[in-house]
Parts: C-alpha cells; structure tokens; sequence
C-alpha cells in the first residue's frame, strides 16, 4: 500500500518512523538534526493529544513493524544528557520537556543571515515611514520645560554637567542614561523640539529591531519545525505589532518619556544576550561562564529608567520555559539541574536592590502615596486594573489618553475594580488549565505581569491610575505572544493569514498616525483628553496653563477652576490663578488664591514669596514683611528674598538692618541689579562714596550685558552725579 511504501522508504533513509496517534509537529527529529553540533533536537518523550508517548531513547523495545527500522545513536557533542529527558521533569509545549527540545533546526547559513539582514533593516525603515509623518515638533507644557527649556545641565557635556547625570535626583528620578541622551542631542541640535523628537523615533525603531531578534531567537527554541517562513514571519510581526501600536504613541511623541524607549532597548538586549549565553551553555561551549554582557545591558537599562528592576525575575521565568535550565515544579528549584542558573542571578540582584533603594531615595518621601492617602485595598484595586488595563488595551487600543485620573470614590468595591478583578481572577483559572499545553502563553503573561508590578500601584506616585507610556517595556511579551501567534496560524493558513496580518498591522500604523497628531502641542492634547474624560480635572488644568501661555488668561482661569472643582490637587493651580490675577494688578483677588496654595502645600517656600511680594504691592508692607521672612525659613539661599527686605527696610528707614541683607543677597548672586544699586545708595548715605561709585560701575556693566540700555544709561548718570572724576 502507497502508506506502508512511505513507511518503509523513511525507514530505509534513517529516519524514525512516526507514530500513527502522534500530531505531525510532534514527530521527532531526524539524526541529522540530533547529531548537529550546536542545535538542540526536537521535544523527546512528549504526550500526544490522544494520550501515546513517544518512546524515549532507551526506554523499552519498538514493537511491531517499528523494531524493523535501522536506528543510528550517534549522540551529539556535549555533556552526557542520556537521563535529563526522563528525570528533569521540564515541560514542553506538547506535555514534557526536555533539555533537546530548545533548538529546531538553524536554517542554511547564507539564506539565514540574508534574511536577517533584510528584516533587520526593512522593520526599523518600516517603522520610520508609518510614524514619522505624524511626529510633533514642539515640546508639551507636562514636564518638558522642566527637563529641557529650564534645565541647564543638559547644555553641555562636561565634566560637571556628567557629575549631574549620574548623580541628580531631578525630578524624582534616578535616570543618568535619560538625562544623557537629552545632552547628547542638545549637542546636536540645540533646543529644537523637532530634532529630539526625530532622536526619539529613531530610538523606538532600534527598539523594534531589538524586539525582532528577541522574537526571532525565542521562536527558532519554541516554535514547530517545518521551515523558517513562519517564523521569521512571527518575529518580524511581533517587532512591528509592537512598534506600530497605538499603546508606543505617548513614549514616541512625548519628550519626558524616553527613559522608556532607553530602558526598554536595554532590556532586550540583556534578554538576547542572555538567551545566547544560555544555548551556548546548553552546546557545552560556555560551561561555566558567567552571562557578563547581559548583567552589563541590564544595568544600562535600569540606569535609564528604574522600571526594568525586575528584569532578572524575567530571566528566571526564561530559564523554566523555554531554556529549561530550570525545572518547572518549585519543589525541585534546589536540585542541581538548576543551581548553577540561579547562581547566575545574585549580581542581578543585587544590582536590583540598590537600584530599587536609589529610586525610593530620588522620589523622595513627599512624591510616595502614604498608606493613609492610599490604602492597602486602593493599592490592590489599581493593581487589579492595571493587570487588566493594559491586556485590554494591547487588543482593542480604542479610548487611550494622556491622562487616566482615579474615579471618584475609586477603591476595593469599585465597579472598575470588581470587573477587573474578575478578569484577572478568571485569566489565572485559564493559565492554569493551559499551562501544560501553552506554557509559552503562562511564561509571556507572567514576564507581562512581573514587568507592570513597579508601576501597578503597590507603590503609588502622582495623579495617574494607569499609563499609557508603562505599557512600552511592560507590552514586550504581549507583543511577543502576538507574534508566536501569527507565526502559528500563518503555518497553518499560509498566505491568507499572512495578508491579514498585514492588513491589521497596516490598521494598528493608521491608528497610531492619529494618536501621535494628537501630541501636536499642548492645547491639541489637553483638548482631546477632556473629549476622552470631560471630569478629568488634570486635563483642565493643563489645558488652563498652555492657554495662558498664549495669553488667553480668562480662558485659563476658567479652566484651572474647573479643575480645581473637579478635584485636581496635584500641580499648582492656585498659584498659577494667583499669578495671572496679580499680572493684571488684581492683588486683592490674588491673595486669597495664594493663601489656598499654601494651605494645601505648606512646604512650598514659593508661593510664600509670591504672597509676600502681593501684599507689598497692595502697601500691606506688614504682611509682606512677614511672609519674606517666612519663605526665607523655607529657602535660606534665596537672594531675591533678602533683597525684598532689604527694600522694605530701606522703604521704612531701616537702613542699617538693610544693608547686611543686601550684602548677603550679593554673595549669593553678585550680578543682582536690584542688591548693588540699593546697596550703592546706602554707601552714599553714608558718605563712602567711593564704594557707592564702584557698586554702580558694575550696575552698569551688568545692564549693559544683558542688553538693557536704558538702565545702564540711567545708571551712568547718577554715577556721573555721585563722582564725576570716575565718570567716563
């Protein structure tokens, strides 16, 4: 029979005969691929759907027509392993793994490396056409004028502003890496928003790459052997699902959010690096070596943003499934089949540790919710959304904005979190049906769940409940199961289910196009988060202050009192209301916003001084005097203080008690204006005309390099009038 020919003709050649239960992608390998130096064979004694075995090397006798077939047991290069496929215990996408199962059959060296080649160049140009037409060009009134127009550290590369980067706190961040690569495109470009965002696309398109060759190594370990097609396929889409999201819009378009786009290229590089070190070890060419270069990339990554910290727990999970260095039962992680591995993560640790006390340190303790501002069942609710939020999302990335506040009365019994949390609930009873089946779905859920915990509400700071900007490094296995996914259906559905996927990642790429114009300026954004959510009272706020950028002040106090009323507590709104009324001269309007501010944020030695500075221009020199002094309490340093009392010494006669202050304000800025023409007064007063002449020279000189003419011209005159010998 044609059957039975076929049978004998496999047999004949030295290939193992399959077993007539067995799934065709179950079939085990042939000599060739076992003897192959340098590739692992196929998955040895796994369970078929129907319940056979395949026979394990030297387990028992063939029977029947099987016994028959010439069998060659050449072993491969390496350590013996002739018993880790029946006592490990390791588990395989069929029902067992075993230490053979990790590597399909490398494809031909020249095709292979073509295309690399090709993939590797064409994703990150593919990433580039879709997105770049739609990038912004200007910088965002949310954190960008603090890390940029207002931070003078990142003019320049020398020796000081280096000291700054690696060591600063700014922001509530330790990120060196971050404020770096804000230097070295300041070096490039100045301060042209449009450039640092081309620096910026750039990035994410070296993160697609990296994205690919991390898909690409783990799929040829999991993926069903049958040619390289489909999983070429399923990398290249894993790197473009993830790059042309709209998920990646807000870490793409918004300056203040590269340390996502840094940490996430690092992070996948310690990834590649530690799954080649991991197969070499397995080839028996790294026995005994210690996976430098991916401690070293992980490093780089929490350097640029302390999100990846818990990279190393990746690891782990990469070591059960797939690499199988570690056995998949807890009960038997200290048995020596995975000693060594677990060796290899104490400097991971340990780095991990002093990353996660610096960030607690940076963020000081003002910027952490306390348990009382944020219990322990709100923290379990927002986690309980963020595990859903973000799986949601990467499917149907409909609804996104920039700003996701909490609810009103948001907590343990809140609709949001009930649902969610019977989500979550019923996505683990799921997991763990499958997790023999589909342990690759088991492994990329809980690497997706390890990488949201730090930004999941266990440790809460500022206004958000979720972020779209988290999901950049926490997606990356989301992405990756996306694209094993398509890898398989296009195996089994071929060029029809290539067309789709093409055709829904060409609708993910429209998607994001729209979602990257609305970064477009400030007002574009803040108006199309209150399209998203009209109460969100962050977005009020926000919008208030880029319309009085534009000096549209009516406009602006409306909507930071809109905020105000909707519950926004987290910037200075009061302040900024006050501000706008005291510039228009309405003092008596401004106090009161003033006094708000400093109710609410008692610490803050800034609007102290801007009170002060409102009371004295509504000739309350009383209460001026008194809330001066107050801000000077809270910023001892502040020049501008000490030269507002010394004028209001001066002003009521108290000349003496003047001039040390004016002094002090000169030793700490000795190019105040204000301090040396006031102080030059009181050296005439008392008849030391000379220094009184020297102090207006320097007025003068001042004046004039910054380009105030008038002044200097005044000056000049009354220091003709005080020494006309020293007039020029």
């Amino acid at each position: 029979m044609p059957g039975e020919r076929r049978r004998r003709e496999g047999s004949s050649q030295g290939h193992e005969r399959r077993h007539p239960d067995v799934p065709p992608r179950a079939v085990a390998v042939s000599d060739a691929a076992q003897n192959a130096p340098g590739q692992y064979a196929a998955p040895t004694g796994c369970r078929s759907r129907e319940g056979s075995r395949l026979r394990l090397r030297g387990e028992g006798a063939p029977q029947g027509r099987a016994a028959q077939a010439p069998r060659r047991t050449a072993r491969r290069p390496g350590p013996d392993r002739r018993h880790e496929g029946v006592d490990d215990g390791l588990r395989c996408p069929c029902r067992h793994v075993t230490d053979q199962s990790l590597q399909p059959a490398q494809p031909a060296g020249t095709s292979h490396g073509r295309l690399c080649l090709a993939l590797g160049v064409g994703i990150p140009l593919v990433t580039l056409y879709a997105l770049r037409p739609a990038i912004p060009s200007d910088f965002i009134n949310w954190d960008d004028p603090d890390y940029f127009l207002n931070n003078p550290h990142i003019r320049s590369l020398s020796a000081d502003s280096l000291g700054w980067c690696f060591t600063t706190r700014y922001m509530g961040h330790y990120q060196p890496l971050n404020w770096l690569s804000y230097a070295v495109d300041y070096q490039l470009w100045g301060l042209d928003a449009a450039r640092f965002h081309e620096s910026q696309l750039f990035l994410h398109a070296i993160a697609a790459v990296c994205v690919f060759a991390v898909a690409l190594r783990l799929y040829r370990l999991t993926a069903p052997r049958g040619g390289r097609e489909p999983v070429y396929f399923g990398a290249a889409t894993a790197a473009l699902f993830f790059c042309l999201h709209p998920l990646r819009a807000e870490s793409v378009a918004w300056l203040s959010a590269r340390a996502d786009v840094l940490a996430a290229i690092f992070s996948l590089l310690a990834v590649w690096t530690y799954l080649r070190h991991a197969e070499r070890q397995r080839a028996g060419g790294g026995a005994g070596r210690f996976p430098a270069s991916a401690l070293l990339f992980y490093l780089l990554a929490v350097l640029s943003k302390e999100m990846a910290v818990t990279l190393p727990l990746i690891l782990i999970v990469l070591d059960v499934y797939p690499l199988g260095r570690i056995p998949a039962t807890p009960r038997r992680w200290g048995e020596a089949p995975g000693r060594s591995a677990w060796r290899e993560k104490i400097p991971f640790f340990l780095v991990a540790a002093v990353v996660s006390v610096v960030a607690l340190l940076a963020a000081g303790a003002d910027a952490v919710a306390t348990l009382q501002e944020h219990p322990v069942s709100t923290r379990l609710a927002q986690v309980a959304v963020s595990l859903g939020f973000y799986v949601h999302k990467t499917i149907v990335p409909t609804g996104l904005s920039p700003l996701y506040e909490f609810p009103v009365g948001f907590g343990i019994w809140h609709r949001l979190a009930v649902v969610s949390g019977v989500g979550v609930a019923l996505g683990i009873a799921a997991l763990w049906l499958i997790r023999w089946r589909a342990p690759g779905v088991v492994a990329a859920v809980i690497c997706h769940v390890i990488l949201i915990l730090p930004v999941s509400g266990l440790v809460q700071r500022g206004p958000q409940m979720v972020a779209d900007r988290y999901s950049y490094l926490a997606c990356l296995p989301l992405a990756l199961l996306m694209g094993a996914l398509a890898a398989r259906l296009a195996a089994r559905w071929g060029p029809t289910m290539m067309l789709l996927t093409l055709i829904g990642l060409a609708g993910l790429a429209v998607e994001a196009q729209a979602q990257l114009r609305r970064w477009a300026d400030s007002e574009t954004l803040w108006r199309f988060a209150l399209s998203q959510d009209p109460t969100s009272g962050g977005a009020h706020a926000h919008l208030a202050h880029a319309l009085e950028g534009q000096g549209r002040s009516e406009e602006a106090i409306e909507h930071y009192r809109k905020g105000l009323s909707l519950g926004w507590r987290h910037s200075n709104v009061h302040r900024n209301v006050a501000a706008i009324l005291a510039r228009q001269g309405r003092y008596e309007e401004a106090i009161p916003e003033y006094l708000a501010d400093i109710a609410e944020y008692p610490g803050r030695w800034e609007s102290c001084f801007y009170l002060a500075v409102a009371y004295e221009r509504a000739g309350d020199d009383a209460r001026a005097l008194e809330q001066y002094r107050a801000a000077l309490a809270l910023k001892p340093d502040m020049a501008e203080g000490h030269v507002a009392l010394g004028r209001l010494f001066m002003e009521h006669g108290y000349f003496k008690e003047a001039e040390p202050r004016l002094r002090y304000a000169l030793s700490l800025e000795p190019a105040h204006l204000e301090a040396m023409e006031r102080l030059a007064i009181l050296r005439e007063r008392a008849g030391d005309r000379a220094e009184a002449a020297a102090l207006l020279a320097r007025c003068i000189a001042e004046a004039e390099r910054r380009g105030e003419t008038a002044l200097a011209e005044s000056l000049r005159k009354r220091r003709g009038a005080l020494a006309p010998d020293a007039a020029p």
